[in-house]
C-alpha cells in the first residue's frame, strides 16, 4: 500500500530537521541518499554530477554503500549521451523530476545502455531528481528500483525531495564552505572519501570511522586504501601529510 502524501511531507521535514541539525557536514549528503531509498522506496540512488558538453561526469556519493565499490564513473563516461533522462535535462533545462518511462522509448530498453546498467548495478525502473546547475553541466540524483515503476504519489514525494536537495546545496554553502580547501575531485577524490580523510585526520579508527559514516569498518578500510593511493602514499601518517600539503584538509591547530 502506497504511503498517503501527508506522509511524505512529514518526513520532508522530519529530514530536513535532522539535515540542519547534523554536526557531521560529512554526513549530509550520504544521509540524503541513504533516506532517500529507505522514504521513497528504491533500491539505489546515486549523486552525479556531469560536464555535457566535454561527455565526463562523476558519482559523487550514493546508497546503498556497495554503490561506492560500483563502475558508476565508467557506465557514465560509455552512456551518459544515450540516457534518455539526461538527455531531456540537457536539451531543456527542465528540472521537473521526471520517470525514464515518461522519456524513453523502446530504443532504450533494447539497447546496450540499459543493459550495461541492468548487470553492473541491477537499474531498471529509474526517476531523476535535477538540482540547480551551471549551464553545460547536470546535476542531480538518479533513483532506481527493479521491477514496478514509480507512481504519481512517488513523483510528488519526488517533487517535495528535489526541493530539499536545492536547499542542502545552499545551507551547506553557507554553513560548512571552506573556500580555502583544494577541490577533491582534483584528485579523483570522492566525497565519501573526502569524508573517511576528515576522520582520519581526527585519529580515528576504521571502526568508529564506520559507525561516524554509518558503514561497514572494511568499507571504511577500503576508502582509506584508495585515498593512499590517489595521494600517492602508503600509510596514515603520510596520507594527512600529503592532503595538508595539498590544501584537501585544514591545517592542523
Amino acid at each position: 500500500m502506497e504511503a498517503a502524501p501527508g506522509g511524505d511531507a512529514k518526513r520532508i521535514h522530519d529530514l530536513a530537521l535532522q539535515i540542519i541539525t547534523e554536526k557531521q557536514p560529512v554526513r549530509v549528503w550520504p544521509l540524503l541518499m541513504e533516506r532517500l531509498t529507505a522514504d521513497l522506496p528504491c533500491d539505489l540512488a546515486v549523486l552525479i554530477d556531469l560536464n555535457w558538453a566535454a561527455g565526463t561526469g562523476h558519482a559523487l556519493t550514493g546508497s546503498p554503500d556497495w554503490l561506492h565499490e560500483a563502475p558508476l564513473d565508467a557506465l557514465i563516461h560509455a552512456h551518459m549521451r544515450s540516457h534518455p533522462l539526461l538527455r531531456h535535462y540537457a536539451r531543456t533545462r527542465d528540472r521537473t523530476p521526471l520517470t525514464m518511462d515518461e522519456v524513453a522509448d523502446d530504443r532504450w530498453w533494447k539497447g546496450e545502455a540499459y543493459r550495461a546498467g541492468k548487470d553492473a548495478i541491477g537499474i531498471d525502473r529509474q526517476l531523476a531528481l535535477p538540482l540547480g546547475s551551471a549551464p553545460g553541466r547536470i546535476r542531480g540524483v538518479i533513483m532506481s528500483r527493479s521491477g514496478r515503476g514509480f507512481s504519481e504519489r512517488d513523483l510528488e514525494y519526488a517533487a517535495l525531495a528535489r526541493s530539499l536537495l536545492d536547499t542542502v546545496e545552499a545551507h551547506e554553502a553557507a554553513a560548512f564552505a571552506r573556500p580555502a580547501l583544494a577541490d577533491p575531485a582534483d584528485y579523483k577524490i570522492t566525497p565519501r572519501e573526502r569524508a573517511v580523510l576528515t576522520l582520519l585526520c581526527e585519529g580515528l579508527t576504521a571502526h568508529v570511522i564506520g559507525t561516524r559514516l554509518g558503514i561497514k569498518p572494511a568499507t571504511a578500510t577500503k576508502h582509506t586504501e584508495n585515498l593512499y593511493r590517489k595521494l600517492g602514499v602508503h600509510d596514515r601518517v603520510a596520507a594527512l601529510r600529503k592532503a595538508h600539503y595539498l590544501g584537501l584538509v585544514p591545517p592542523p591547530s
